[in-house]
C-alpha cells in the first residue's frame, strides 16, 4: 500500500530530524539521496491525491445537478397541478395558494441543497488546500536545508561538485 502524502512528510521530517547536527550552527547534514527520495515519493502520491479531491468535487457537483434538475421537477408538478386546479373555478384561490407555496418549498429544498453542495465542495477544497499548503511548506523547507552552508560544505566534503 502507498503511503500517503502526510506519512511521507512524517518520514522527511524524521529524516531531518535523525541528521547529524553541525556543531556550532543550527544546521544538520542530511542525507541528500534519502530525503530527495521521500520528495520524489510525496510527488508520486500527491497526483493521486489530488485526483481523489477532485473526484470529491465532482461527486459534489453532479449531486447539485441533481438537486436543481428535483427542484425544476417539483415546479414543473407544482405549475401542471396548478394548472388542473385552475380550471375548476370553484377550487381557483386554492390553486393559487397551493401553486406558490409548492414554488416557495421547491425554491427552499433547491437551496438547501445547493447551499450543502457549496458548504461540502468548500470542504473538500480546503482540505485540499491544507494538503497542499503543507507539501508545499515541507518542500520548502527541505530544499531551503539543501541550499544552506551546511549542505554546501557537506557537499564540497564528500566531492560532490554541482
Amino acid at each position: 500500500m502507498r503511503e500517503s502524502v502526510f506519512e511521507l512528510l512524517a518520514r522527511l521530517e524524521t529524516l531531518l530530524q535523525r541528521s547529524t547536527a553541525v556543531p556550532l550552527t543550527d544546521k544538520k547534514v542530511v542525507d541528500q539521496r534519502e530525503a530527495l527520495g521521500v520528495l520524489e515519493m510525496i510527488r508520486g502520491v500527491l497526483p493521486a491525491q489530488l485526483r481523489e479531491a477532485d473526484a470529491r468535487a465532482d461527486e459534489a457537483e453532479r449531486l447539485l445537478r441533481a438537486a436543481q434538475d428535483d427542484a425544476r421537477r417539483i415546479v414543473l408538478e407544482a405549475q401542471a397541478t396548478a394548472r388542473r386546479l385552475v380550471e375548476d373555478h370553484a377550487l381557483l384561490a386554492e390553486a393559487a395558494r397551493r401553486s406558490e407555496d409548492l414554488l416557495a418549498r421547491a425554491a427552499r429544498d433547491a437551496q438547501a441543497v445547493r447551499e450543502g453542495a457549496d458548504a461540502y465542495a468548500a470542504g473538500v477544497l480546503a482540505d485540499l488546500e491544507e494538503s497542499v499548503r503543507r507539501v508545499l511548506e515541507a518542500i520548502r523547507r527541505g530544499r531551503e536545508m539543501l541550499k544552506g552552508p551546511a549542505a554546501s560544505a557537506y557537499n564540497e566534503q564528500s566531492g560532490d561538485r554541482r
